[in-house]
């Protein structure tokens, strides 16, 4: 895409305005028709864009032997408009602020998409500290979706001190090992792969297709997940 452009829809102009405006800007003044043959854009549709640009003060027009010609304003108008809309959101800014000081609400719920997502609540997880419980771990699938991420991921709790509690199935192929990792095991036939882990006041769900990382921030939910997996982990065996 045109700079130019990019930059023109960046700041606020639909594509076609902004292809209007450049096209008044290269030929000066011209008809619609004249317009509408440079941009490609329809000679109906291009009387609704250069009424929108009219309406931006980015265009006027003056008639001349019945004929209405349009013609571009001075870019800088522009930088006005920008500057304009600077000084009133600066106007409502302490506001805004204000509102995201107010404390967060009971229950907070956020989703994300895909392995950048997933990454997302892992420097969450470490930022939190604190210890961390899972169950419906299969690290077989944490390897092929994730690779190198759970590696590294493992490597920052160690640095950091902090451990882990998982609950797999007895029949897990794949298992990363680590010293800071406790495990338990519980019959495959009751195993669950939805993987699910509570630390500090959040619990974390993945679901693997689409892959989609859900994390709620609430501290009874987190408590109930808590007690829940402590109550398996009692039942579940130290080795296979």
């Amino acid at each position: 895409m045109d700079e130019t452009l990019s930059i023109l829809q960046r700041i606020g102009l639909e594509e076609q305005e902004a292809k209007t405006y450049i096209a008044l800007l290269d030929i000066g003044e011209g008809a619609a028709a004249k317009i509408a043959e440079k941009t490609g854009i329809g000679r109906v549709h291009m009387y609704q864009i250069l009424a929108k640009l009219m309406d931006r003060g980015l265009v006027s027009f003056v008639i001349k032997n019945n004929v209405k010609y349009f013609i571009p304003a001075n870019p800088e108008v522009l930088l006005k408009d920008l500057k304009e809309k600077e000084q009133e959101l600066q106007k409502i800014m302490p506001a805004l602020k204000a509102r995201l000081e107010l404390p967060f609400q009971d229950i907070k719920v956020e989703v994300y998409k895909g392995v950048e997502g997933f990454r997302s609540v892992l420097k969450d997880r470490i930022a939190c500290g604190g210890d961390l419980y899972s169950f419906g771990v299969d690290e077989e699938m944490f390897q092929e979706k994730f690779g190198t991420i759970v590696e590294q991921f493992f490597r920052q709790e160690k640095e950091k001190g902090l451990k882990e509690y998982i609950l797999t199935s007895d029949a897990a192929k794949f298992m990363y090992g680590e010293k800071h990792v406790e495990y338990r095991f519980i019959p495959d036939e009751f195993f669950d792969p939805t993987p699910t882990a509570i630390y500090k006041d959040r619990v974390l769900m993945i679901i693997w297709e689409p892959l989609t990382t859900i994390l709620i921030q609430n501290k009874n939910l987190a408590e109930a997940y808590r007690k829940h997996f402590l109550l398996l982990w009692k039942t579940a065996k130290k080795k296979r």
